[in-house]
């Protein structure tokens, strides 16, 4: 499937914040954005709310199944209360129950709908390293880190994934549900954020050069509306955080 090719410094597009400063009220997402063109799906790829491993700058990847703390439930809260007046046909989630708690929280203002999970966008596994703190791998991180940025996508953690083994799985798996939902329709997925970050450089890009300029905070939305004619993607917003300045401002 032929990606939308769309420049780097579109990566980091947002909407703009429309706080008003009378009342400091945050408008929603179905205020904010346009309405989906013709021919066009929308999804909502957000990532999961704030887990300890998040605080503790813990490694947490496939192998490791945190819930949310309380901070990440306010979050998902938050991004619940901004979706609430979009009109969705499903929501999804990776099957990890830090995602599965976010999109859970959705759905609960959305009650004709369930959250259906898929193991295939689960988070990066990060093998050996799974669990441990950041701080005692740097040298190791940031070698990795390097042989990506040069262009070496198929290396792999020790026992884990490499960026390449993300895409096979999480794309195949976001066109499938993409492709099977109509035009003007609109679906939320709440993921991670190394697969955020792989794959919506995938999508955008069609490569990975540029996947670690793609912040994904916790909660984050990226509106990617889908091209059902040309197969193509188009970002619409990244790493959008607004809805977290309804706890910001308390």
């Amino acid at each position: 499937m032929a990606p939308h090719r769309q420049h780097p410094a579109e990566f980091q597009l947002q909407l703009d914040s429309l706080t008003s400063s009378s009342d400091n009220v945050v408008p929603t997402l179905a205020q904010q954005l346009p309405p989906v063109a013709e021919g066009c799906s929308r999804l909502y790829l957000c990532r999961h709310g704030q887990t300890d491993f998040n605080f503790q700058r813990k490694l947490q990847g496939r192998g490791v199944n945190m819930p949310l703390n309380d901070q990440g439930v306010a979050q998902a809260n938050n991004l619940a209360r901004a979706m609430k007046d979009v009109p969705l046909r499903a929501i999804y989630s990776s099957s990890l129950q830090r995602a599965f708690q976010t999109a859970d929280a959705v759905a609960k203002l959305h009650p004709k709908l369930q959250v259906e999970a898929f193991q295939e966008v689960e988070e990066m596994n990060f093998g050996d390293l799974e669990g441990h703190p950041m701080e005692k791998h740097e040298d190791q991180i940031h070698a990795m880190f390097k042989r990506w940025g040069s262009g070496e996508f198929n290396v792999s953690w020790p026992k884990g994934e490499s960026p390449m083994d993300v895409v096979k799985r999480g794309k195949s798996k976001i066109d499938e549900v993409l492709i099977s939902t109509p035009p003007k329709e609109q679906v939320l997925m709440v993921t991670h954020g190394r697969f955020n970050k792989i794959v919506l450089a995938h999508l955008l890009h069609g490569e990975l050069t540029h996947m670690a300029e793609i912040e994904q905070d916790n909660t984050c939305v990226n509106v990617v509306d889908f091209n059902h004619t040309t197969k193509t993607y188009h970002a619409m917003a990244l790493n959008n955080t607004n809805h977290l300045q309804r706890s910001r401002s308390v």
